[in-house]
């Protein structure tokens, strides 16, 4: 019996050490591609713009492992290229149905991935959440959940009437989807820790390739548009939510959901960054029952333009509605402001200069008094 138990102890150390030699691999493969990526928790732009490639990567990679591929045609991110084990998923048969011997078969790139969960399209917009302190702000990221948050009362009336019956409302931006890695990223709160923790499940031969595509791709972006949406607020929520709902309206839809408007601004930015332009068909609609079609979104139907000149269409429009939205609320404000004699707006100005308080707080102390004083 000591031989059988010394031979059992042995065989447990065996299996012990290559754990360990398993989990020192791993956390020395996950130590170099924190360093080679660590600049990214400075850079939060860049941060959101790997994230969003990264999904788009592995969604067309988990597509291309399902559809039948050209045995010619090279798939740089195949389970064989990734260095992983495909990975077989039947699909639950339903009460009283024989089924199928065929299986589905999944690179092992989405290993949470679950074929009988009812894959929702969750619902557009922002969610209705307390203000977080800035801490949380920039540290709570990617809940992926239904919408909830208020949209401003009648903030688009007018702009929303060019797109009444538009199909292309809450379409995601064309080459900005990825619905099975949103719902693996569910709760995840440090984007710089979530790219980390995907990239660690693959070799690193491949991880370094993928660090030079996006690399690449990054800096053309950044060149194309190094001041993306300098005319924007990050602080100002109603100008983000304005551009989000409207660049919903134009079918540029950001592939997941906020959770506060840090993180709305930078959703934003990455759809704007990875996205790849209109359609021909997209473009019909948004010029359907047009009287006056703008020459720049003329050309772009003539002819085929690379995604910058779109985006170049897009930014400009952006900007010139927000201009004109304020413009107009400003002429709103303007004539709802009550008709004051001019002597008596002297004395008003004279008495806001002597206590140090605007006019318009000299008025309502003056009411809210009389109104006191007359006990109504």
């Amino acid at each position: 019996m000591g031989f059988v138990n010394e031979v059992s102890r042995g065989k447990r150390n065996v299996v012990e050490e290559k754990k360990a030699d398993s989990q020192n691999t791993l956390a020395e493969k996950r130590a170099w591609i924190k360093n080679k990526l660590k600049w990214l928790e400075k850079e939060p732009r860049a941060a959101f713009f790997y994230f969003f490639y990264l999904g788009a990567v592995l969604e067309k990679a988990r597509a291309n492992s399902i559809a039948p591929r050209n045995e010619h045609e090279a798939n740089p991110l195949s389970a064989r290229a990734l260095g992983i084990r495909p990975l077989n998923l039947a699909i639950a048969p339903l009460a009283g149905v024989q089924q199928s011997e065929e299986k589905v078969k999944l690179g092992g790139l989405m290993p949470e991935f679950n074929f009988n969960d009812p894959q929702e399209k969750h619902e557009s917009g922002a969610p209705d959440l307390p203000e977080a302190s800035e801490e949380i702000e920039k540290n709570s990221l990617l809940q992926s959940f239904p919408d909830m948050e208020k949209k401003p009362e009648k903030d688009l009336d007018e702009l929303l009437k060019e797109f009444a019956g538009s199909t292309l409302k809450d379409k995601p931006a064309r080459g900005v989807s990825f619905p099975s890695f949103s719902q693996r990223v569910v709760g995840m709160e440090n984007i710089p820790e979530c790219i980390i923790n995907t990239l660690s499940e693959f070799n690193l031969r491949n991880v370094g390739e993928f660090i030079k595509e996006v690399g690449k791709a990054w800096t053309k972006a950044q060149e194309d548009f190094q001041q993306a949406f300098s005319w924007m607020d990050i602080k100002n929520k109603e100008q983000c939510i304005w551009v989000w709902n409207t660049m919903k309206e134009k079918g540029v839809s950001p592939p997941l959901n906020p959770l506060n408007n840090f993180q709305r601004w930078h959703f934003i930015c990455a759809t704007f960054d990875l996205w790849q332009g209109w359609t021909n068909d997209q473009i019909d609609e948004l010029t359907k029952n047009q009287k006056k079609i703008s020459p720049q979104r003329l050309d772009l139907k003539i002819s085929s333009c690379e995604p910058r000149k779109h985006k170049a269409v897009l930014m400009d429009e952006l900007e010139k509605a927000w201009a004109l939205k304020l413009f107009r609320k400003k002429e709103k404000e303007r004539k709802a402001e009550l008709k004051i004699p001019a002597k008596i707006k002297k004395k008003l100005t004279r008495l806001s200069v002597m206590h140090g308080i605007s006019e318009s707080d000299i008025l309502v102390a003056l009411i809210e008094s009389e109104y006191a004083r007359n006990h109504l």
